[in-house]
């Protein structure tokens, strides 16, 4: 009998080991969304409590910014100059996604929605208590992660990288080739199809859009 019960035992650890590493704990399939493919369905509320929703979004590319909330200085930086460029003339969705599935539990979801509101980004911050923007994606979040969806739902691009104008340039440029082929688009004299500046806007620089309003993706 005791062989018996070793032998399972043996097996179960066996079979543990040969699962496939997408599995983990909670059920969820982590495995890695391609570029290409279409990224993981979102519904997250932001900080005032508006819903955002990946499938009514679509029509326009999203940016998703995320990190650790130690690196919030350096995603503000790449979300300023995301919002110069794309958010305020109204070229994109611009979102920052806060990963709350592991925060103290000794702090309430108030006190959290309190300092994000205290911080007061000037574009959406998605309180993402479940961890699903993360789930289709391997983050290292000591570091921004830039995440780009296109209007269709695919995933177009993920990047990691602490902001410098010449990494911010680089990732611009797909970003600008991306948008040039979406439908709806014009061109425009110094514009590429899209309506897109044919050069980034430096940090600082404003675009004046009377639009804009906080809270807004664009």
């Amino acid at each position: 009998m005791g062989r018996i019960i070793r032998n399972l035992v043996i097996i179960a650890f066996l079979t543990g080991l040969l699962q496939p590493g997408s599995l983990l704990a909670g059920g969820y399939v982590y495995n890695k969304v391609q570029v290409g493919a279409p990224f993981i369905h979102f519904d997250i509320e932001d900080i005032y409590h508006q819903r955002w929703v990946s499938t009514y979004l679509r029509g326009k590319p999203i940016i998703i910014l995320t990190g650790h909330r130690y690196q919030r200085y350096e995603i503000l930086k790449w979300a300023e100059t995301f919002r110069q460029e794309y958010g305020l003339p109204g070229h994109v969705h611009l979102l920052w996604a806060v990963n709350l599935r592991k925060y103290p539990w000794s702090t309430s979801r108030a006190t959290v929605i309190r300092q994000w509101r205290d911080f007061n980004p000037s574009v959406p911050v998605l309180m993402d208590w479940d961890g699903i923007i993360g789930r289709g994606l391997r983050i290292n979040y000591n570091v921004p992660n830039i995440i780009v969806i296109d209007a269709f739902g695919r995933l177009a691009m993920h990047e990691m990288h602490t902001y410098n104008p010449e990494v911010y340039a680089a990732i611009s440029a797909r970003i600008r080739s991306l948008l040039s082929v979406n439908p709806g688009y014009t061109t425009g004299p110094g514009m590429v199809p899209g309506g897109i500046p044919t050069e980034p806007v430096p940090m600082g620089q404003i675009i004046p859009n009377p639009k804009g309003r906080r809270g807004d993706s664009n």
